[in-house]
């Protein structure tokens, strides 16, 4: 049964976790029709119905569950899937108080609120938590400012437009009608409102960051709350195996040279490695974590010091990988000290018996699976020794949810980025195997375990980063502005990426001469090609992809041999030239995310993973109030030809 999903299909319970001493499922009795039917018209007229309705659908079928989704007109995907967009995108709404702003739909025939929230970030991209940052805020906090964002579930919009003369006035001033558009689903509505005090009664997920647990509406989740790496328990909250731990342990392993590559120490999870979540933005709609990551060895002080974020929604969790200026300068003084690195990281599972597992780099037809049964087949051997498991990783836990590993970083097979990771290897690591044990797991096995390693650095890189020009970063905050610094105005002068240039060229000539990359062109397409697999904030995507296909053609005569500090001086002229301020150029982040679904869909992994890279967007237009309906015995005659009374 595939009932993972849809808080339309299992109710909020309670907030604590409640784990099964046997952990073995319990039988189940389905729910009535009547019941459910009752139920899912009350859901549909509002969302709020999750929290008011407490127990009692952790037993609903598969047949049940596939019906809710296809009543509530959404797929697999779209039903958990998480609107989110920018404060520049919504004009009306800048510079007002965030706590005067509200969410509405129409829904049960009335406009009534939804769960949403606004939630604001620093300059280098983190969530902004008052007193837990590193840097500064972007903008002014409890201001609604350009880089906030708004959040709110694709599902809960309304299927018709608000028209006050049908569907009743309410408190407040609309600002904001939002249009939702999915290739797989009719158009939705959303309003933002000013001023009005309503406020939806369901609330999605909750952490509690004392104690390290973390719910929603279909999942639970405990962890030492002084190292998010050390999980302790996941499970369901509904069907047979509600509450049956389905989580092993996290195993990270850093073994490596320092300043020496024959004086080795290891670095390990929970030992030498912490994750300590520090402070927690808790909304209806997703929990994010701001976490400090700590690494250090013996007595030594912390070398390694870094704040990331961790948003949990109901059924998905993302960890935003941020490409910063500041990740820049840390990045670079940490592998200073490396030599030889071996690095593994796996997560080990347990009560996954019959479970299915696959990748997209080796996944041909509907039989190319995994199955987890403490022996490795033909082709789980073949998955293990994969380099690169392409965008996405699926698991079917054959317990009535899924997972979905969406890939988003900028190194695909034979890639561009891929030609600069020589002196690394990387790969895919897969293990079914009951005698397979590992330090620290509570359950002896992989059953199954998955992950991957690496070993070396990648020269190149190394190279680029030692070639990076000696300036002043100190008040350089954003992307746009290290390329505004590091731009080559003057071309008759000694160029300040020179050295840079140097390096590159080694990779970039291999690939000419092997005649994979033969003029301006490709080399553009081939730079976009990996770097659209990154989110950038603050200037829109196709902007920006213009400004770098048309700086490289611009400059570029050898593909072999480019002049990076040219490039980048093109970018700023033609931003000049087309009114884009590229100092705006905030940050890019590779957004991995783990999707939970209940099922994929009829149309398996490869079709869920085309609606992950074709989500449902949105337009934002300004409302304008429909005009009040005259009785047709009052109205005026209209003439259909104007001059005729002339």
């Amino acid at each position: 049964m595939r009932l993972w999903s849809a808080a339309c299909l299992c109710l909020l319970t309670s907030l604590c976790v409640t784990g099964r001493a046997d952990d073995q499922p319990e039988r189940i009795v389905p729910i009535a029709d009547r019941f459910f039917d009752t139920f899912m018209e009350f859901y549909r007229n509002d969302p709020s119905a999750l929290t008011r309705y407490p127990g009692g659908l952790r037993n609903i079928t598969a047949e049940q569950l596939h019906r809710a989704v296809i009543s509530l007109d959404t797929t697999h995907f779209t039903y958990l899937y998480p609107m989110t967009m920018r404060g520049h995108e919504l004009p009306a709404v800048r510079d007002t108080p965030i706590r005067r702003l509200s969410l509405m739909a129409v829904r049960g025939n009335k406009l009534i609120p939804i769960p949403f929230q606004i939630d604001e970030f620093d300059r280098t991209g983190l969530i902004w938590i008052e007193g837990a940052n590193k840097a500064p805020a972007e903008g002014q906090p409890t201001i609604f400012d350009d880089f906030d964002e708004l959040v709110f579930m694709f599902r809960d919009g309304g299927q018709l437009t608000y028209d006050p003369n049908q569907h009743g006035r309410v408190e407040g001033r609309v600002l904001h009608e939002i249009r939702l558009d999915s290739p797989r689903n009719n158009p939705r509505y959303v309003y933002l409102l000013l001023d009005n005090p309503e406020r939806s009664e369901a609330d999605y997920v909750h952490a509690d960051l004392d104690n390290g647990r973390l719910d929603t509406t279909v999942m639970e989740m405990t962890y030492n709350p002084k190292n998010l790496i050390e999980i302790e328990h996941i499970a369901s909250k509904v069907g047979a195996h509600h509450s049956v731990n389905v989580f092993d342990s996290v195993y990270l392993n850093i073994s490596t040279g320092i300043l020496n590559q024959n004086v080795r120490m290891s670095l390990e999870g929970g030992k030498n490695i912490r994750a300590v979540p520090i402070a927690v933005k808790d909304g209806p709609v997703r929990a994010s974590l701001l976490v400090r990551t700590r690494v250090w060895y013996l007595y030594l002080p912390t070398f390694f010091n870094q704040q990331f974020t961790v948003h949990f929604y109901e059924q998905g969790i993302m960890v935003p990988s941020r490409f910063a200026i500041d990740g820049m300068r840390t990045l670079r003084y940490f592998l200073m000290f490396l030599r030889e690195p071996r690095i593994e990281l796996s997560f080990d599972f347990h009560n996954l018996d019959g479970a299915r597992v696959t990748f997209d780099s080796v996944f041909k037809q509907d039989t190319d699976r995994g199955v987890v049964d403490g022996e490795m087949s033909e082709f789980e051997q073949r998955m293990a020794a994969t380099r690169l498991p392409g965008d996405w990783v699926h698991m079917d836990s054959n317990r009535g949810w899924e997972m979905f590993f969406a890939n988003h970083m900028p190194v695909v097979e034979g890639g561009l980025f891929d030609s600069f990771l020589e002196g690394m290897s990387l790969s895919m690591l897969y293990r079914d195997d009951q005698a397979a044990t590992l330090p620290y797991e509570r359950y002896p096995g992989a059953t199954p375990r998955f992950g991957f390693s690496s070993s070396g650095l990648p020269h190149y890189v190394i190279e680029l980063l030692g070639a990076m020009p000696k300036l002043d970063f100190s008040e350089v905050e954003t992307l746009g502005e290290a390329i505004i610094l590091l731009a080559d105005n003057d071309t008759q002068s000694e160029s300040k990426l020179r050295a840079y240039d140097r390096v590159a060229s080694k990779v970039l000539s291999k690939l000419r001469d092997q005649g994979r990359i033969t003029n301006a062109a490709e080399l553009a397409d081939a730079f976009i090609a990996d770097m659209d697999r990154m989110r950038f904030t603050g200037l829109a995507r196709e902007t920006l992809n213009g400004l770098l296909r048309d700086a490289i053609i611009a400059t570029v005569e050898d593909p072999g041999d480019v002049r990076h500090g040219q490039v980048l001086a093109e970018m700023v002229r033609l931003a000049e030239s087309r009114s884009v301020d590229i100092a705006a150029l905030r940050y890019g982040s590779m957004d991995n995310t783990l999707w939970l679904p209940d099922w994929v869909g009829e149309g398996g992994p490869a079709d869920f993973h085309w609606q992950v890279k074709n989500p449902p967007s949105h337009v934002v237009r300004p409302w304008i109030e429909p005009q009040q309906l005259i009785p047709a015995e009052d109205q005026e005659p209209l003439l259909s030809n104007p001059d005729s009374e002339k």
